[in-house]
Formats: C-alpha cells, structure tokens, sequence
C-alpha cells in the first residue's frame, strides 16, 4: 500500500455526483485501508469533497450542500477536489494526461500560444486532433507535447505552411507517427529527423554537420536545400479598361490557393490583408461559416470587435451546431458588456454540447458576474468533471471554495 502524501487518516469523506473510476462501495473500500471514512451524505464536518468525474446529482447542489459545509469549504476546513487527483494520491493510476482531452483553448493555454494558431495548425493537418465534434477538436496530452513542438519551431521563426510541407516530405519515415515520437531538430531553416544516428531532410539529404548548410550529400550532387519562405500571393489588380496585358492572362486562382494566401499573411503578422483575403473569398465563393468564424477572430485580433461579434453571428446563421463559434460570441458579448446575451450564447453552445469544458468555465464566469452563484456553481463542478488538469481549474476550485 503506497503511503499518499494527501492526509486521509481519520478524514471523513464525501463525494459529489458520481464516481467515473470505480462505485461508491468499491471507493469506500479503498479509502478504509488509509483509516479513512466515508459520509453518507454531504452534510457534517467534512474534511474532503470529492468532485465525481462521470455525473452530477439532478437535485440542486446547493441544497445538498449544508450551510455550515459550505461555511468549512470557504473557511478551507473543507477541501474541495477531484476525483483523478484522490485516485493518483492513492497509487491507483499513474497519470490521468492519456485520458484528458483538451480543447484549442486549452492547448493554448498550456503552450502559451494563441488559439487561432492552434485551430491553423490544425486546419492544415499540422496538429492531428482526436476527435471533432459539432467541429471542435479535441487533443490529447501526446497531441499538445506536439503544440509545444511547433510553437518552439515558430519561436524559431519557422512558418506553418513551410513546416507541413517538410514534414509532409518526410513520408514513409514519419507516418502515422506523432512529433513527440521522432527526434527532430530544427536548424532556423529546415527540420531534420535523426534516423538510426544520421541526420536527414526532408528531401533526403543527409547532413553530416548540422550546423552546416553545405554539407549534404544531395548539394555535393548540386541540388540545394527548399526555400522556406512563405510563398504569399498577391491579389492581382483588375486591368483597367481598353488596357492590354503584354503577357498572357494569369489564371483565377482557386479557393485553396486563395486560403493559403491568406493564412501565410496571418503567419507573416499581416493582418489586414490577412483579413481582405477572407473578404474576397466569401464575395468571390460565397458564405462558409469556418472562413466566416476565421474571420471574425482575425477582426477580433485588430481590435475591430463590433465586426467581430457580426461575424460570429454570421457563422451561427450559417451552421447552428457551430459550438466554437457560439463559444466564441458570448465571450465577446462579455467583452462588450453583454452578459446576458452572453449566458444565452454559452446555453445555446451547451444545448448542443455539453461536454465543452470552455463554456462550462465562461458560463459560470458570466454567471457570477451576474450575482447568480448558485447558477455558476453546477457549471464550476461540470468544468472540472471534464477538464480536472485544466490551466483553469485552480480558478474554478477557488471560485467553489467561495459557495
């Protein structure tokens, strides 16, 4: 029996909502091999609560909660935590991280990033994502090792487009394979893979010193390493009339290019014309809510936030199951001071899925500010249900500590 470093000697116990990880009567078990005793109800003095990972009780949690329990949780004679944090203190499971799924938010909050450069890396296949629902990803732990990879490339001053496509020219070498599993290294231009102790490009030049940028086997043969500068296009200005071309009509470019184009300018940091690209592609190709949502967060980013909050609307109408994009509108709408129509935004998101940890943490945030605590608590207890090693969670814990 391993010895937890969480005092449970002569603690008396009690759960709130159901366990995820074993039945009250098998915890209960576990919990009296460490001279602990386990409440019936959630009443008394109390020395820990412990918040379930699967359910929350139907009745109103604050009714099942005691006056002078609540008091203890605010005094900290009560300690409120999860249920993944008893079970990893009692040896029972070495680290919950392969079970946590996070959301771009989340990701971000963790690499300390922004979260549209996590939805572009994953909108162009550089971060693979476990599972999309109502077009939210969702990543696992090994999933946000690799965003902490490619944000360090970025630090390094590589660009997104160029990174996938050198990976992409890997191939066979990396398939299937996630960047935690691969020993890369990045040189300022290019990525190498160690392979069996060799270094090699993505091309498959094989780089004899790394810090040489003339050592290859494939330049000694006169081919020289890609250029990794992000290939922007620019918008062709419409010839004027009775104006001849002397050279030959260049094509319309198609709506990929046209995206590329854009999200390159969003990497260079050229927001603007990042932002007249969306425009021109929704007039030339008509409305799409994901280029209508990337849209609104580029005007968002320049401050422009009343033309944000439109767009977000916008992308509703088009596609109401848009959760993110919901999400998205009611923390503007708490920005702008809108609050109420912010709850209604984040129900709205919920009402269609309420597995989102990010609005369960901004619904309960809006809630509070509107004085309706006992609203936001269910939504503090749903968040860390579903996101326990959230960088939010400390937050939502101190803010039950407060009921």
């Amino acid at each position: 029996m391993t010895t937890p470093s969480i005092q449970l000697e002569n603690q008396r116990i009690g759960f709130l909502g159901k366990l995820g990880a074993m039945s009250r009567k098998e915890a209960c078990q576990w919990l009296k091999q460490y001279s602990a005793s386990l409440a019936e109800k959630l009443q008394g003095e109390l020395d820990l609560v412990i918040i379930g990972a699967d359910e929350l009780p139907d009745e109103d949690i604050q009714a099942m909660l005691s006056a002078s329990l609540k008091e203890r949780i605010r005094s900290g004679a009560t300690r409120l935590i999860h249920e993944h944090e008893l079970w990893m203190e009692l040896g029972l499971i070495d680290s919950p991280t392969h079970k946590q799924l996070y959301t771009p938010a989340m990701v971000a909050g963790l690499v300390k990033t922004r979260v549209n450069a996590i939805r572009r890396w994953h909108r162009c296949g550089l971060l693979p994502c476990v599972k999309v629902t109502h077009k939210l990803p969702y990543f696992d732990f090994e999933q946000v090792q690799s965003a902490k990879q490619i944000a360090a490339w970025v630090a390094q001053g590589a660009k997104v487009g160029e990174l996938k496509r050198q990976l992409d020219a890997f191939g066979p070498r990396i398939a299937d394979r996630s960047l935690t599993e691969l020993d890369l290294q990045f040189d300022g231009r290019r990525i190498l893979l160690k392979d069996e102790g060799v270094l090699v490009g993505a091309h498959g030049q094989l780089f004899l010193d790394f810090d040489s940028d003339e050592q290859t086997s494939s330049e000694q043969n006169g081919s020289n390493a890609p250029d990794v500068a992000p290939k922007i296009l620019k918008l062709e200005a419409p010839l004027s009339t009775g104006q001849q071309s002397t050279s030959e009509q260049p094509q319309p470019l198609s709506r990929e290019a046209m995206i590329l184009a854009a999200e390159e300018l969003e990497d260079a940091g050229q927001f603007d014309e990042a932002i007249e690209w969306y425009r021109v592609i929704l007039a030339q190709f008509g409305q799409h809510p994901e280029i209508v949502f990337t849209l609104a967060e580029l005007l968002l980013r320049v401050g422009e936030v009343h033309a944000a909050r439109e767009r977000f609307y916008n992308a509703i109408e088009l596609d109401e199951d848009f959760v993110e994009a919901r999400a998205s509108l009611g923390c503007v709408l708490v920005e702008t001071g809108q609050v109420d129509l912010a709850v209604a935004a984040f129900e709205g998101a919920l009402a269609r899925d309420d597995h989102y940890p990010d609005v369960h943490y901004h619904l309960a945030s809006a809630l509070d500010e509107l004085n309706r605590g006992e609203e936001a608590t269910k939504h503090w207890l749903r968040f860390l249900q579903l996101s326990p090693q959230s960088p939010w969670a400390d937050e939502a814990l101190e803010r039950l500590g407060r009921i």
